[in-house]
């Protein structure tokens, strides 16, 4: 049984294709999500989807998280050396929090880490961030608002001659 895109505004047969094989087509009135996606997964889970990043490169990325725990003050607990917390304060309008935090892209396809917030009652809040990590020379991805490119490691030279130049 073939299964339909027709309700997602999408096209198999007539938009994803353009006869070689190579293009994606989407509808003219279908909007760009240029926001992070947030998702709760209970009280304590936060899934973060990110879109698109590219590999090798180093984002900072703002999180508006919906928590909003009975306290204040959040500590980040990170274990793993791909993410680092810049900051964690409270939204103006007490309905959640703000994190600020730089995330190194180092594996190609999909990329899932997590870091916990903890209060001082010790809830913990767990904030997984979910990615699509393109591969060197596989496009260059549409950010989303909240994230932006602070590095990225040139690509080695594949010339591995002993020739110094001249002199």
């Amino acid at each position: 049984m073939a299964e339909e895109f027709h309700h997602s505004g999408i096209d198999e047969e007539e938009d994803f294709v353009d006869g070689s094989g190579h293009h994606v087509h989407f509808p003219e009135d279908m909007s760009a999500n240029t926001e992070i996606q947030m998702q709760m997964k209970g009280t304590s889970i936060v899934n973060a989807h990110l879109g698109f990043l590219q590999y090798k490169h180093k984002y900072e990325i703002q999180l508006k998280l919906p928590v909003s725990p009975t306290s204040n003050s959040l500590t980040p607990v990170i274990n793993t050396p791909f993410i680092a917390v810049g900051s964690v304060k409270g939204l103006e309008d007490g309905k959640g929090h703000e994190v600020m935090l730089e995330l190194d892209a180092h594996k190609e396809g999909l990329l899932r880490d997590k870091f916990l917030l903890r209060n001082e009652e010790g809830e913990e809040f767990v904030i997984v961030l979910h990615a699509r990590v393109l591969g060197l020379r596989k496009g260059t991805p549409m950010l989303k608002e909240g994230i932006r490119c602070i590095h990225f490691e040139k690509e080695e030279e594949e010339d591995h001659s002993d020739w110094q130049g001249f002199e």
